[in-house]
């Protein structure tokens, strides 16, 4: 029965980090259960869940998944995994946050992000980049910005144009009679 037990707690464990792309790893002693609530609540807020696995588990179902080596190194003492949501950066930044307001419990392991595996210096990096909306807003920024100063240059080109015109015209007309004196006593062809 033990053995079953285990098929079916190692099925559901992969079928959770089936597609995960990256995770935060902490270290949860010294957390009380009124602080494990609270934080619990505030990764919630972000579609962060926390799940301690056994860390047997965690390595074996990682090192399948492609995990390099140094991250089954960071699966030692009581570890819980920090994932979904937008992946690794938004976990990074909710513990990070967290940690701050709560005189820094939960100490960062390390994490797992992009094929590799994290420092607790790295995850807090990871923390300090702008997130997915941000980012494409700079880059659709970086590329509409030239084309709307060309479309606003464009137009103001051409609400001067007419303008440009009148004017031209008026300045002929009053140096020479306007338009037919342009081409009045020149137009002749010569050898008449």
């Amino acid at each position: 029965m033990a053995k079953e037990l285990k098929t079916i707690i190692l099925g559901q464990i992969e079928r959770r980090f089936g597609d995960l792309d990256g995770c935060v790893l902490i270290d949860y002693r010294g957390l009380d259960s009124e602080q494990t609530q609270d934080l619990r609540a505030s990764l919630r807020k972000n579609g962060i869940v926390m799940n301690v696995v056994q860390n047997r588990l965690a390595k074996r179902i990682f090192a399948e998944r492609g995990a390099p080596p140094e991250f089954g190194a960071l699966l030692k003492g009581p570890t819980a995994i920090l994932f979904g949501g937008d992946g690794a950066i938004v976990a990074s930044k909710t513990i990070v946050q967290w940690r701050k307001k709560n005189k820094d419990l939960a100490s960062i392991k390390g994490g797992y992000f992009q094929g590799r595996a994290l420092s607790s210096s790295d995850v807090e990096s990871l923390a300090n980049t702008p997130d997915q909306a941000t980012l494409r807003s700079s880059v659709l920024g970086l590329f509409l910005g030239p084309l709307v100063h060309l479309a606003t240059a464009t137009q103001s080109l051409l609400s001067h144009f007419p303008g440009a015109v009148r004017a031209h015209r008026e300045t002929l007309a009053a140096a020479g009679g306007g338009e037919a004196g342009a081409g009045g006593e020149g137009g002749e062809a010569p050898g008449t």
